[in-house]
């Protein structure tokens, strides 16, 4: 099978959020996209980190029911991973997903000159898989 660049495949805009927005508006977001996660930039579209939904739920159930705090104090710079596995535009497909796979996860943000342009997910990949 013929090898090829991310960048074709990329969704080139992923739902993103910045660093102090609420955790309930995350995860309004993910329930209203029917997404797994988000990602966290700043203003200028770099990188910061990513929240899955898993991440949301962990954080408000245990601010709730747990420490009895109110989430609405909670924003996605507070609970979101900082250190990302991040791909170029020029890396790849079947690398990406051999590395997906091998690391279990479930999104890769595509990022050049610091800046995110896209994102490759599973849902993704498995429909490039289907359409060969």
């Amino acid at each position: 099978m013929e090898s090829f660049e991310i960048k074709d495949y990329m969704n080139q805009n992923p739902v993103t959020v910045l660093p102090d927005t609420n955790i309930a508006d995350v995860v309004k977001l993910t329930l209203k996209h029917k997404l797994s996660g988000v990602l966290v930039v700043d203003s200028s579209k770099a990188l910061l980190g990513m929240i899955s939904e898993l991440d949301c739920l962990r954080e408000m159930s245990e601010s709730i029911y747990l420490d009895g705090r109110n989430t609405t104090s909670l924003a996605a710079k507070d609970i979101m991973t900082k250190e990302v596995t991040i791909v170029s535009p020029d890396a790849q497909l079947f690398d990406v997903m051999k590395s997906m796979l091998n690391q279990g996860q479930r999104r890769r943000p595509v990022v050049e000159d610091g800046k995110l342009i896209g994102q490759v997910t599973c849902r993704q990949l498995l429909k490039i898989i289907t359409s060969f």
